[in-house]
């Protein structure tokens, strides 16, 4: 038996994992990386740890090495021939790869976002995606005030499309202030901008409507 009576590896990864939904972020990372060496034979199980020791990383704030512990883990289920562990990986960077931009996003100043460039249609996608970080975070008040600034931006330049992704983020912004009824007006609005400007946008307007807007009495 080991030193906390525990030689079973997937009962040290189930504590692992109630460590990290407890916010024992310290303690996971480290159960899991004193279990990775005993693993390299079983290495259907190496991929979930691997998991782990990101997922622990990552909200300890150290995104770059989660991202890099799930690169590896990839690398290691490919060469055991687990697909699905490669595939489960992958999706994991993907999420945590876009939840740390959308941080550093969300961090970011207007003023930092004018300073990138001067084409008033880049600046109103950047505003748009400053808007969603904003929101992913948990900042609606900051969304709020970037809202304007987006719309400006958009007015200001001179294609046509530059509102779309202004209206998409206005859609989210009401729906996350329960503002229903705007949203489903700005949905409108971006699918009309869309069929006439960008008609690829189509089905992702769709789909917007379809989680966004759901009826909850339906």
């Amino acid at each position: 038996m080991s030193e906390e009576g525990i030689d079973d590896p997937r009962s040290v990864l189930s504590l692992a994992a109630n460590e990290l939904g407890a916010g024992q972020f310290e303690a996971a990372l480290a159960r899991v990386k004193a279990l990775q060496p005993s693993l390299s034979a079983t290495p259907d199980l190496l991929a979930p740890s691997r998991a782990l020791e990101a997922r622990a990383l990552a909200s300890l704030g150290r995104g770059e090495e989660a991202l890099a512990v799930l690169d590896q883990g990839q690398k290691d289920a490919e060469a055991a021939n687990l697909p699905a562990h490669v595939e489960g990986l992958g999706r994991l960077r993907a999420g945590l790869a876009q939840a740390f931009e959308m941080e550093q996003l969300a961090a970011m100043s207007a003023e930092d976002l004018e300073r990138q460039t001067d084409d008033p249609a880049q600046r109103a996608v950047l505003y748009s995606n400053k808007i969603v970080a904003s929101l992913a975070v948990g900042d609606i008040e900051g969304a709020r005030k970037l809202l304007p600034r987006a719309r400006v931006a958009a007015e200001q330049a001179e294609d046509p499309a530059a509102l779309l992704p202004v209206l998409l983020a206005t859609t989210q912004l009401c729906v996350a202030t329960d503002d229903v009824k705007t949203a489903k007006r700005a949905l409108e609005a971006a699918r009309k901008v869309a069929e006439a400007h960008e008609p690829d946008v189509i089905p992702m307007i769709d789909e917007m409507a379809g989680y966004l807007l759901q009826d909850p009495e339906a």
